[in-house]
């Protein structure tokens, strides 16, 4: 009777350490790299926000309200969280070819923030902006990109910022609306000043 108890109880054991085997083998075949850049994304920036408001603060210009600083840095945020890869790219005049969007930059700009976590926290403005133009000549990043690319959190989150149509129209000081559609009624119309534009 014990030996038919001790038969059953080793069976028993045998099959438990088959089935961990087995779970640790398909834990160990799930892609976690992808699920971590996901986690990522999702959370971003996660602990980092200050950094980011405060590299907004940086590269951002001194004219925009700090109401309107944090709505980009939510505006960047939202195309972070957003960004799927893989995802075709518009073509546009003179791209023939179908394009993709590369791999997430969450990673890339989760380093960059650490790296430059200290330059920003100081007060000078001058000295920060110095630590970004450092960092920026170390990227390689000679030129805004049309949108941002993953290469440096900086240049894409100025380019967010400076290619939009609400820049332009800060920087004519009226609603030109660049990108927005216009009937042909109003074609030949000048665009309305800005409120409270010089």
């Amino acid at each position: 009777m014990d030996d038919a108890a001790n038969s059953c109880d080793t069976s028993e054991s045998e099959l438990t350490m088959r089935r961990r085997a087995l779970i640790q083998t398909l834990i160990a075949a799930v892609p976690l790299r992808g699920v971590r850049s996901w986690a990522q994304t999702v959370t971003f920036p996660g602990t980092r926000e200050t950094a980011l408001k405060d590299l907004a603060a940086t590269v951002l210009p001194e004219s925009l309200a700090p109401a309107k600083r944090d709505a980009v840095v939510q505006q960047f945020i939202r195309w972070v969280r957003e960004y799927r890869v893989h995802a075709e790219m518009q073509a546009g005049y003179g791209y023939p070819r179908v394009r993709y969007k590369p791999a997430s930059p969450v990673s890339t700009y989760l380093r960059q923030l650490d790296m430059l976590g200290a330059a920003l926290a100081i007060s000078d403005l001058a000295a920060r902006r110095a630590a970004v133009a450092t960092a920026l000549t170390e990227a390689k990043i000679a030129n805004l990109p049309q949108w941002p690319d993953g290469k440096h959190i900086a240049s894409d989150l100025m380019s967010l910022y400076f290619m939009s149509p609400e820049a332009n129209d800060l920087a004519y000081e009226a609603r030109v609306g660049k990108d927005l559609c216009r009937g042909l009624k109003d074609s030949g119309a000048e665009p309305e000043p800005l409120k409270g534009a010089k």
